[in-house]
Parts: structure tokens; C-alpha cells; sequence
């Protein structure tokens, strides 16, 4: 049989191959696992995100940029008070909990004793909540991107413990991140309540 060209073979043949295996399990978890197209995933994700409802969804880098780039707008970077994560914190971070973590992200000044919640703060809260191994994880995944659309979790102050649920003078009332790590991944959430009050002017990416 004559052996097609390289540049004839789809590059579907480079990519491993499905485990059914790991999708029983997420399905036996109470997980549903859809395989679509990227735009339709796209759309979906713009759509749970207006709608305002709570889901997690792990996608490829490709399809975590076009919600990226529809999203995070200048304008709403600006309501949430994104910067960029400075060095003295990714170090700090890198030390404490061995995760490397890049990108931006916004702080919080909790309103009775003024203590600062920022990407250390959610990171020690996350290893709390759900456990060093899972957390470590979500950061490590290699060519794969996690959003929180409509996250639940709450910034709960590390020093009084204070459920941080509104904005102070000044600053948006949530915890907002936009994360790079280095495995050519992403952890970013979108919200809502942002996007309702700075919307884009296109329906669709």
C-alpha cells in the first residue's frame, strides 16, 4: 500500500489518542464530558458566562484565547483593578507552595482590619479548601487551561477570617485572575456581573 505524503496526514494523528478510560471515570464522578467543535465551545462559554452560571470548564490554549481575548477588555481589566503579579509575589508563592504562577490579577482590602487578599491570599485559601495536591495540580496541567465561569468561592480574609462579599472605596467586591503558568497553560475566571457592566459591543467572539 503507498504510504501517504507527511503533509497529506492529519495532524489528528499526532494527538493522543482518547482515553476512555479517565472519561468513565469523570462520568461515574457525576461529570458530563463533551467533545464539540472549538467555536461551539466558545459560544457556550460566552453564553453560561452572560447567563451567569456557575461552571468549570478545561479546555485547550487555543480555545481558552478566544474567550480570553472576548472577555478581558481593557475596560473591565480596569473595574477590576488588574495589575500585573509582581515578582516579590510570584517569588513568595514559588517559596511557600512550589506553583509558578504568572499573569494579573486584582486585590482586596478586607473592610474591618484592612489585611490584603491577592494571588498568595486565594492560592493558601485554595489549599485549605480543597487540599495541596488538587491545588498544585490545577496550576501544573500541561497544554490545558482552566476558566471558572461564575465562580462560587468567596475571598475569605486570611487574618480575621471575614467573608469579603462587597467592594470597598474603590475597589470591585471580588477576586479576579487571569493566570499564566509555565506549561503553556492558563487559570482565569470570568464573571457575569463584569461583563454586565462593561459588555461588548460584537454578540460573539
Amino acid at each position: 500500500m503507498k504510504k501517504a505524503p507527511a503533509s497529506d496526514v492529519s495532524n489528528q494523528f499526532d494527538r493522543p489518542p482518547l482515553s476512555f478510560d479517565a472519561i468513565e471515570t469523570l462520568v461515574h464522578q457525576g461529570k458530563t464530558v463533551v467533545s464539540s467543535e472549538d467555536s461551539a465551545i466558545v459560544k457556550w462559554a460566552i453564553k453560561a458566562i452572560a447567563e451567569g452560571k456557575t461552571t468549570t470548564l478545561y479546555c485547550k490554549p487555543t480555545v481558552f484565547e478566544a474567550i480570553r481575548r472576548w472577555y478581558w477588555t481593557p475596560k473591565r481589566a480596569e473595574i477590576v483593578g488588574f495589575k500585573p503579579i509582581s515578582a516579590e509575589q510570584a517569588a513568595r508563592v514559588k517559596s511557600d507552595f512550589d506553583i509558578e504562577v504568572d499573569g494579573y490579577a486584582n486585590s482586596l482590602d478586607c473592610p474591618r482590619c484592612g489585611h490584603v487578599y491577592s494571588t498568595y491570599e486565594f492560592i493558601q485559601q485554595g489549599i485549605e479548601e480543597h487540599g495541596e495536591e488538587h491545588v498544585r495540580a490545577a496550576f501544573s496541567l500541561k497544554r490545558a487551561a482552566i476558566i471558572q465561569i461564575n465562580p462560587a468561592q468567596g475571598a475569605i480574609c486570611r487574618n480575621c477570617r471575614l467573608h469579603i462579599l462587597f467592594a470597598t472605596a474603590g475597589t470591585y467586591g471580588t477576586y479576579d485572575y487571569e493566570y499564566r503558568c509555565i506549561e503553556n497553560n492558563a487559570y482565569a475566571c470570568c464573571r457575569g456581573s463584569i461583563l454586565a457592566a462593561a459588555p461588548n459591543l460584537p454578540a460573539s467572539p
